[in-house]
C-alpha cells in the first residue's frame, strides 16, 4: 500500500464519529426543534391566547341551553380583544328590558346563532345594535332588537324559539342564517321539534365524526390546542387566495360554494324549508312579517372580494337557494354579501382563524340590512300599520 492511501486510510479513520455522537447530535438536534417551537409558542400564547367564561350558561330542556338573566361573561377571541356580553332580564343580548314593549318603540326580535348574537364583537359593534341605532335615526322613534341570537342555535333550534320570539310582541321577526349554521345542523332534528337537544356540542367531536377522513381535522385540532398554530394561520390566512385553497380541502363542508349544490347541501336546505315553512305559519297567525338575512361566511366574502374567484366556484350558490325558500313562505330574504364586493379585503372583516366576523364585518352587514328593511318593512317598522307577509311564490 502506497504512503498516500496509508496517510488517505489513517485520515478516513480519524473523521469517524464516536459512537456516542451518533445518539447524542441527533437528541439534540430534536432538543433544539423542541426548545423552538416551545418559545414559539409561548410568544404566541402572549399574543394569541384566547380565554372563555361560560358562566352564564345554564341547561334548557328545549334549546339545550340559554343564557342566565342579568348576567355578563367575557372572552377574549386569540385574535382580539377582550369582549363582554351582557344579557338582559330574558338572557337576551340587549340592553333593553324584555318586558312590554314602550309605547312608540319598535321591536324587532331576531334569532340566529352566533353571527346572530355578535360572538366575540363588542356590544355596540354587533350588526343587532348597529341596526337598531341606525333605525331610530332614519325613522325617527326608538327602534329595539330584542337579540335571541345564541351559540349553537342552528335552524332546528331556531325552529324551537319561534314562540318565544313572537310572545315579546314584535313589529318584525328577522332570522339570521349563514353556511356555517346548516354546516353544523342536525337535519333530523327539525323532523323532531319536541325531542330534547343536546345541552352543549363538542364541536371537536362533531368535526370527526361528521367527517372522521377529513384531512384538516388533524390541523384544526392542533390549531386549537396551539397559539403556535393559531398564530401561523392567522398571518397564512391575510391573503384570501390561500384561505379558500386550505378551506376547500374540507370537502364537502365547502360544497355551498359550488354552483350547483350537494346532495348533503340540498339535504340541509330542505331541513331548513321546513323550519321556515314553520315559521311563516307561526309569524302569519301572530301578523308578525318576517325577514331573513343571510350573513356570509369568510370564504364567502373572500371570494367576492378577490379580483378572479377560482373556476368552478360560486360564493351566491347558497344565496340563491335560500332565498328561492324565503321566497316561496312569503319572507323577505335580505342579502347582503354584494356589499361586500366593494368593502375591505376579507381579513379585515373576520377573526380569519376562528371564523367569526368582527365588528367591521358587522357593520357591512347592518348597513345593507337597514337599507333593504326599510324598502321592505318600513309600514311595520313605522307601526303605523301591519304589513302582511309577501305573498307566495306560485
Amino acid at each position: 500500500m502506497s504512503q498516500r492511501n496509508v496517510a488517505t486510510s489513517e485520515n478516513m479513520q480519524e473523521e469517524k464519529l464516536p459512537s456516542r455522537d451518533l445518539i447524542l447530535l441527533p437528541l439534540l438536534s430534536m432538543l433544539t426543534l423542541a426548545a423552538c417551537l416551545l418559545a414559539a409558542n409561548v410568544t404566541a400564547r402572549h399574543f394569541f391566547y384566547s380565554v372563555r367564561d361560560d358562566s352564564c350558561s345554564i341547561d334548557d330542556p328545549l334549546i339545550g341551553f340559554r343564557f342566565r338573566h342579568n348576567c355578563t361573561t367575557h372572552a377574549k377571541p386569540a385574535e382580539g380583544l377582550w369582549v363582554a356580553h351582557q344579557f338582559n332580564d330574558c338572557g337576551y343580548r340587549t340592553r333593553e328590558s324584555c318586558g312590554p314593549k314602550p309605547r312608540g318603540t319598535t321591536r324587532i326580535s331576531l334569532l340566529g346563532a352566533s353571527a346572530a348574537e355578535g360572538y366575540l364583537v363588542p356590544y355596540d359593534e354587533t350588526f343587532a345594535a348597529r341596526t337598531a341605532k341606525q333605525l331610530t335615526l332614519e325613522l325617527g322613534h326608538p327602534v329595539e332588537v330584542q337579540n335571541l341570537g345564541r351559540e349553537q342555535c342552528y335552524p332546528d333550534c331556531i325552529l324551537r324559539r319561534i314562540d318565544e320570539a313572537l310572545a315579546l310582541k314584535p313589529d318584525l321577526l328577522l332570522v339570521a342564517v349563514t353556511p356555517i349554521d346548516l354546516d353544523h345542523m342536525d337535519p333530523s332534528e327539525v323532523a323532531n321539534p319536541d325531542k330534547p337537544m343536546q345541552a352543549v356540542v363538542d364541536q371537536v367531536q362533531l368535526r370527526h365524526k361528521l367527517d372522521p377522513h377529513n384531512p384538516l381535522n388533524a390541523l384544526q385540532d392542533f390549531v386549537e390546542h396551539s397559539s403556535a398554530g393559531v398564530a401561523t394561520l392567522h398571518f397564512l390566512f391575510q391573503n384570501p387566495a390561500t384561505f379558500v385553497r386550505l378551506y376547500l380541502l374540507s370537502g364537502e363542508h365547502a360544497a355551498y360554494l359550488r354552483p350547483t349544490l350537494s346532495p348533503v347541501w340540498e339535504s340541509r336546505l330542505k331541513a331548513c324549508d321546513l323550519v321556515f315553512d314553520e315559521m311563516a305559519k307561526k309569524a302569519h297567525d301572530a301578523d308578525v312579517p318576517i325577514a331573513v338575512v343571510e350573513v356570509p361566511s369568510l370564504a364567502q366574502v373572500s371570494l367576492v372580494s378577490m379580483n378572479s374567484a377560482p373556476t368552478g366556484l360560486d360564493p351566491y350558490a347558497f344565496d340563491d337557494r335560500l332565498k328561492q325558500i324565503s321566497m316561496q313562505h312569503g319572507i323577505q330574504f335580505i342579502d347582503v354579501l354584494d356589499a361586500f364586493r366593494h368593502g375591505p379585503d376579507a381579513n379585515k372583516l373576520f377573526y380569519v382563524v376562528d371564523g367569526h366576523m368582527n365588528g367591521e364585518g358587522s357593520a357591512i352587514v347592518s348597513n345593507a340590512l337597514v337599507e333593504q328593511l326599510l324598502k321592505g318593512q318600513r309600514a311595520a317598522l313605522l307601526g303605523t300599520q301591519r304589513q302582511a307577509p309577501l305573498a307566495p311564490a306560485r
